[in-house]
């Protein structure tokens, strides 16, 4: 009896032995990896950039902001790039003339008005950050541009406030050291 529970305490030990190493030799199921905005962000190489509203100036600001970090290649096509980057810019200084033409019923003639009107409504600059694959926004920022009546004034302006978003953009990817 003890020489058949010593085989029987073998047998179960080379059973367990057995099953535990054909187990580790499975390969391990894999775990869908779940991608960050912040994972995707860092993994980006190509670029694509475009203005969607507004002035040219922030445009090429943060385009060649962007190019002095030699951390992206630009991409002439949104199906080329990892990152899709739009840029908005409102309350472009407009001048709008109409012109409107009326019968007098005093005096039965046609009598013309015209005027004209400047925008100077507030202008913002915002930046959008986009995965191509799924065109899903990984980052957006706005900035607001300073107030000026002259034309260079606000070229200015427009020029410190697209550096200003380039250094948020920059921040987010390359967070300064404390």
């Amino acid at each position: 009896m003890r020489k058949f529970s010593g085989l029987l305490i073998a047998s179960f030990l080379i059973f367990l032995i057995s099953g535990i190493s054909a187990f580790s030799q499975q390969p391990a199921e894999k775990k869908p990896l779940i991608e960050t905005p912040s994972m995707r962000l860092a993994a980006a190489k190509n670029v694509f950039i475009t203005r969607t509203h507004g002035s040219r100036i922030p445009l090429d600001v943060i385009r060649s902001t962007m190019e002095g970090w030699e951390r992206f290649t630009f991409v002439e096509a949104p199906e080329k790039a990892d990152l899709i980057i739009e840029i908005y810019s409102t309350g472009d200084s407009a001048v709008q003339v109409s012109s409107s033409s009326n019968v007098s019923p005093e005096s039965g003639h046609e009598e013309k008005s015209s005027s004209s009107r400047k925008d100077i409504s507030p202008t913002d600059i915002k930046m959008t950050v986009f995965d191509s694959r799924n065109k899903r926004p990984l980052w957006a920022a706005t900035e607001s541009v300073k107030f000026a009546m002259k034309e260079k004034g606000k070229e200015n302006n427009l020029v410190e406030a697209a550096e200003r978003l380039a250094s948020k953009f920059h921040e987010r990817l390359e967070p300064p050291a404390k």
